[in-house]
């Protein structure tokens, strides 16, 4: 079976190769300034859409194999454990005394005793440095090169939500794109990282 490090590996490959045509167009000497212009606010656009579905995909590949590789509920770190019982936590709070009373006499073999049961990773279509952060801490997981890049994170939202909106964002010089473009392949590269050495420790491994 292949590991999960190997399919986020897969899945990062795409993703740089798709972004590297925009970059050899961008270098050519027969692209007028105009259509560099245009060429610019695609791949902010497209860049943006790589962070986001590289770090969903990646989580959800982790959460894949958290299930197949924890038993039981019980087991995960506690950041992970309310994760997985979100929506049974939810329903609890919407109980009245009786079956709430219910719930709470079988409460292990309700909440720690089956497998996790991970909801969709949720990147609420706008992946700011916080929401990742969140998500990462979910899963018991910490990036430092997201603190690193914060800003610059910050600003490939901003900037995409822009030109999403049809407003007229404008950076005219390719060096400046590439700058946030070596910060989120940092940010995706550690993400991978990590990824695989959480899911080398306990409880999974």
């Amino acid at each position: 079976m292949r590991s999960p490090l190997d399919v986020i590996t897969d899945d990062l490959s795409w993703r740089e190769a798709e972004l590297g045509s925009l970059k050899l167009l961008l270098s050519r000497n027969d692209v007028s300034d105009h259509q560099k212009v245009v060429l610019l606010r695609a791949s902010w656009s497209l860049l943006y859409a790589h962070y986001e579905g590289f770090s969903k995909t990646s989580l959800a590949v982790f959460y894949d194999y958290a299930k197949r590789a924890v038993t039981r509920c019980g087991m995960l770190p506690v950041k992970t454990r309310l994760f997985a019982l979100d929506k049974k936590i939810k329903r609890l709070r919407s109980l009245s005394s009786e079956p709430l009373l219910g719930e709470l006499e079988n409460f292990t073999a309700s909440f720690y005793d089956p497998t996790p049961d991970f909801p969709e990773v949720d990147t609420k279509s706008n992946l700011w440095p916080n929401v990742l952060e969140d998500l990462l801490s979910d899963a018991d997981i910490k990036i430092d090169t997201l603190d690193t890049h914060r800003v610059k994170i910050s600003t490939l939202v901003k900037r995409r939500n822009n030109i999403a909106h049809g407003k007229r964002d404008i950076v005219a010089e390719v060096s400046y794109y590439w700058g946030f473009e070596a910060a989120v392949y940092d940010v995706m590269y550690e993400m991978a990282f990590r990824i695989d050495e959480r899911l080398k420790s306990a409880p999974y491994a």
